[in-house]
């Protein structure tokens, strides 16, 4: 039994040598005053955590409330083309940033919302940004020329625009990774991003 506790009576346990008395079974314990400060302390910094976040949104107009924009981008996740194979996704939300105050060119305000999803196929390119803009077509994206402004990785290979409530501006490009650059090796193809970004109200690059 768990503890060498017994149900009858007194008896000694020879290999441990304690005794236990039925008086004392079902008998709650009493908690360790240590754990009990401990716990207290912990919610204390979890609501302190979560009335400072409320606060630095809340203090700053901007941004995403909601998640809508969020939720809207991530519609564009359906436009992988079949038959690929999805190595990575991942949702990033409108963040506040500060300025950094030893950069005197930075600014504080919003990052943008993202919505990346890496995929693996063995469809040319061709093939790629036309599945892919079929499905965006049909989410109200309209084919743009692609622009290499820096704000992705690679140089997008196509681009997609639209008006999206909640933003000053919202994109979607699609590019390829170099071969001694795949994030996936391992798996045949050619490793691509498919990556949506909005815009807020209150955007800005920090600029660290």
């Amino acid at each position: 039994m768990a503890g060498g506790e017994s149900n009858v009576g007194w008896l000694n346990d020879p290999l441990r040598d304690e005794a236990v008395s039925l008086s004392t079974l079902g008998r709650p314990r009493r908690r360790r005053p240590g754990r009990v400060v401990l716990a207290a302390g912990v919610l204390l910094v979890f609501g302190i955590g979560l009335t400072v976040f409320a606060v630095s949104r809340s203090d700053h107009p901007g941004g995403d409330p909601g998640g809508v924009v969020l939720r809207e981008l991530s519609t564009v996740a359906r436009a992988v083309p079949s038959g690929s194979t999805v190595i990575y996704s991942q949702k990033n939300e409108a963040v506040w940033s500060p300025a950094c105050p030893d950069n005197p060119g930075g600014r504080a305000g919003w990052s943008g919302v993202e919505v990346l999803t890496n995929f693996k196929s063995v469809d040319t390119a061709q093939s790629i940004v036309s599945a892919v803009g079929t499905v965006l077509a049909a989410q109200g994206w309209t084919p743009t020329l692609p622009v290499d402004d820096a704000a992705w990785q690679y140089t997008p290979l196509a681009e997609w625009t639209r008006f999206l409530p909640g933003t000053t501006s919202a994109k979607v490009v699609v590019f390829q990774y170099p071969q001694n650059a795949s994030p996936s090796p391992g798996v045949p193809g050619s490793v691509w991003m498919l990556g949506a970004e909005g815009k807020t109200p209150g955007y800005a690059l920090p600029g660290c």
